[in-house]
């Protein structure tokens, strides 16, 4: 075979590896992106005079551990394992309403918990100049006795509460762990984040 010949190949060559290469990438892109847009979920609630939006990226609208073992409240504060913590935003929108104040609360799965509420710790963050911030806990899971006046029902944990004089997003970071005090040597935990609230 001639050199020429081989060259003419060795280009062909190149040139069917890059256009698979190219189309590859194209593909992949646009099946992260797909599935980025997908998984992104908008909770609104409207109320007289403004709305407050819940958004979170994920199937579920709060926190699973499983298979969860006893752990220091220094050690789960800085895990930055995807699975450790639920990230979500929180938006308000005001309209003909001078303010809104939310609430937010968690709400336990019982179907998904094997561990007992003292021996859970519950601990928010905000985010405050790119940096997040303890705005709640560690405190020991505790439902609320009554419902509020915001609208969080009974049984409820009661996180934070937030007053808004104009149009924002307020991001959060929500991490739940094992006591290191508990006697359990591992179980499960479930929780749903909850936004409640009222324009004036």
């Amino acid at each position: 075979m001639s050199e020429e010949k081989n060259k003419k190949i060795s280009k062909k060559f190149w040139i069917i590896a890059i256009s698979l290469c190219c189309a590859f990438t194209i593909i992949l892109i646009t099946g992260i992106s797909s599935a980025h847009a997908k998984a992104s979920k908008i909770v609104k609630k409207e109320m007289d005079g403004g709305s407050i939006l819940l958004k979170y990226v994920g199937n579920t609208s709060g926190l699973t551990i499983n298979a969860a073992t006893p752990t220091s409240d220094l050690v789960a504060i800085q895990n930055e394992s995807a699975e450790s913590y639920f990230d979500f935003s929180i938006k308000t929108v005001l309209n003909k309403a001078n303010t809104i104040e939310y609430e937010i609360s968690i709400k336990k799965n019982r179907n998904l918990s094997t561990i007992n509420d003292d021996d859970i710790k519950v601990y928010l963050e905000k985010e405050v100049d790119g940096t997040y911030e303890k705005v709640f806990g560690p405190n020991k899971f505790e439902g609320i006795k009554r419902d509020t006046k915001l609208g969080t029902k009974k049984s409820n944990m009661i996180l934070y509460k937030n007053k808004k004089e104009k149009n924002g997003t307020d991001n959060y970071r929500l991490r739940i762990w094992m006591s290191d005090g508990c006697l359990m040597p591992s179980g499960s935990y479930s929780v749903d984040v909850e936004i409640n609230g009222k324009a004036k």
